[in-house]
């Protein structure tokens, strides 16, 4: 929960001096990949990650290796968490800024489960549904899992409306238990 916090206000910081820059969307572009690239290149990740290197020797090492690959933002950004000792949340700075770009648009990513897979009509129909709910424009996560049964599972955020027959199976088992 700690590096949860942690990661919110770095995601913050940087999200506010990006949109004072007016490149929210280039850093968010960047971000993604920087952490491409600490995937694709793993001893610079373990050099990144390393807690007996010296902070100035990371400093140094991140000024040469993305200085001028990455936005100028961003290598502050992996300065400032170098000094703190913070550079083993980065995954959820990123995942945070996510959340704070898709906030600043006016984007509600949504979890649809289904027990198959929903059609495009059924698809606008939901879309449409929920923006008229949120007044945000949706952005929708199809998955499929056969063990619903029939219906549908819908998650956005940390709400969750349960319209599959599995779950109206369990909330009936439950209530004549408890009758």
């Amino acid at each position: 929960m700690r590096e949860e916090r942690v990661a919110r206000r770095y995601a913050r910081a940087l999200f506010n001096a990006a949109v004072q820059q007016q490149m929210v969307e280039e850093v968010g572009n960047s971000f993604r990949e920087l952490l491409h690239t600490l995937e694709e290149q793993p001893a610079l990740r373990q050099l990144l990650l390393n807690p007996l290197m010296a902070r100035e020797r990371k400093q140094q090492l991140v000024q040469q290796a993305l200085a001028g690959k990455v936005h100028p933002l961003l290598v502050s950004l992996l300065n400032v968490m170098i000094r703190k000792r913070r550079e083993n949340v980065l995954e959820e700075v990123f995942h945070e800024y996510g959340k704070l770009y898709d906030e600043h648009l006016g984007i509600l990513r949504v979890q649809a489960i289904s027990a198959r897979p929903i059609d495009e009509l059924q698809e606008r129909a939901l879309v449409r549904s929920l923006e008229q709910r949120t007044g945000k424009t949706v952005v929708l996560d199809k998955q499929v899992d056969p063990s619903l049964i029939g219906g549908i599972v819908v998650r956005i955020g940390d709400t969750v409306i349960d319209g599959s027959v599995h779950g109206q199976l369990q909330r009936l088992r439950h209530y004549l238990l408890n009758a």
